[in-house]
């Protein structure tokens, strides 16, 4: 598989009913982190999809590096 999950992480929005849901992925094939980002209405249990997005491995944030470079060695390691 090309593209592999690797983290999800919840953030605040300015509206306190509604939460952006981010998840990332790794690709392989291009080494970058491609993003998909959504909002969360806990009220309504509802999900409005908001962007992609590509990040190259230089400009990841340090803490998802660490989370990245965890994830692939513990997939390499099952292999």
């Amino acid at each position: 598989m090309a593209t592999s999950f690797f983290h999800e992480e919840t953030l605040p929005t300015d509206d306190n009913a509604v939460v952006e849901l981010v998840r990332y992925y790794y690709d392989d094939i291009s080494a970058e982190v491609l993003t998909r980002s959504f909002r969360l209405f806990p009220e309504t249990a509802g999900r409005e999809f908001i962007d992609n997005d590509r990040i190259p491995l230089a400009d990841l944030r340090a803490d998802l590096k660490v989370v990245l470079i965890r994830f692939l060695y513990h997939r390499n390691d099952e292999k």
